[in-house]
């Protein structure tokens, strides 16, 4: 089949009628969709297999655990993709009709997102040029943003043990380099979440902002302790994710939404940083990354 293949000066691909392309088809800040409350084991002898048998995680009496969910909503996208500029962590997507809602934690408002689909024929204008295969599939349209991925980019090795039990050294990392921050969140009416998390930056291109998406992701056990002198330890679940920031891209590892959370021991002494473990180290994901300056925001 006779296909139109079109370069840059450079003579790097600009696109290829012969491949299917996507675009742009919205872009704008996270909201908060939802809470998912965190879930306690009964103990006892019962099966920790069965859902059943955990419980909404509860201080007292009506305060419980729980992590914010912040997304956004596509409509009548058929393979979407999304890059983020800023935090977040993907837990999935909820399907209602043609409706998709990506979810994620470890997020804010100010999160970005630019969601890339299947080139397809619902953007008014002219002048432009479409291309379809021969069973009629569009392949490319000019009045669509294309997607160009200007860079690929390798998660770094994990650092220390990936022990399975206690204790876990406090040099263990997600990632070589990684930087810890603590947040406690609260969110009505009586829900909070301690967000730890850990962070590395990867340099690109200095004052150029940029947004990234990871195709595939990894879980991890987070430790968490209390500051005070007799610290309960807190242990749950976690997962990564990638976004763009100005000058590079940054990965990231962060409590999972409603991950089960259990306190599995009190210790003394020093307070110490989170540490996280069982993390896979035999492959590391991949990160794709866009440049955001010449994309429309917020756009639907």
């Amino acid at each position: 089949m006779a296909n139109l293949v079109v370069k840059k000066e450079d003579g790097s691909l600009l696109f290829d009628t012969a491949k299917i392309t996507y675009g742009l088809v919205k872009s704008g800040t996270l909201s908060v969709i939802e809470t998912w409350t965190r879930r306690m084991f009964k103990g006892g002898n019962v099966d920790p297999n069965w859902g059943g048998n955990w419980t909404e995680s509860t201080v007292g009496s009506s305060v419980a655990f729980a992590d914010v969910i912040y997304g956004f909503t596509v409509v009548g996208a058929k393979s979407p993709i999304v890059f983020l500029t800023g935090s977040g962590c993907l837990q999935g997507t909820k399907i209602s009709g043609e409706s998709m809602t990506f979810l994620y934690t470890n997020a804010s408002t100010n999160t970005k997102f630019y969601c890339f689909d299947l080139m397809r024929d619902a953007f008014a204008g002219s002048p432009y040029l479409k291309t379809r295969q021969a069973d009629g599939v569009m392949t490319f349209n000019s009045l669509q943003l294309a997607l160009n991925v200007v860079s690929a980019i390798q998660a770094p090795a994990p650092t220390g043990t990936q022990a399975t039990l206690y204790p876990i050294p406090s040099g263990s990392r997600p990632y070589a380099n990684a930087v810890l921050t603590v947040e406690q969140r609260q969110t009505a009416p009586s829900y909070q979440s301690n967000i730890f998390t850990a962070k590395v930056t990867m340099s690109i291109r200095a004052g150029v902002e940029y947004a990234a998406y990871l195709p595939w992701s990894r879980g991890c056990q987070i430790w968490a302790y209390g500051n005070n002198e007799t610290r309960v330890t807190y242990r749950y679940g976690g997962s990564e994710g990638c976004g763009g920031v100005v000058g590079g891209i940054q990965f990231m590892f962060g409590p999972a939404g409603g991950t089960p959370e259990d306190y599995p021991m009190v210790v003394t002494g020093t307070p110490m940083p989170p540490n996280f473990s069982q993390i896979s180290t035999t492959r590391l994901p991949t990160a794709l990354v866009i440049e955001t300056a010449n994309l429309p925001f917020p756009f639907n």
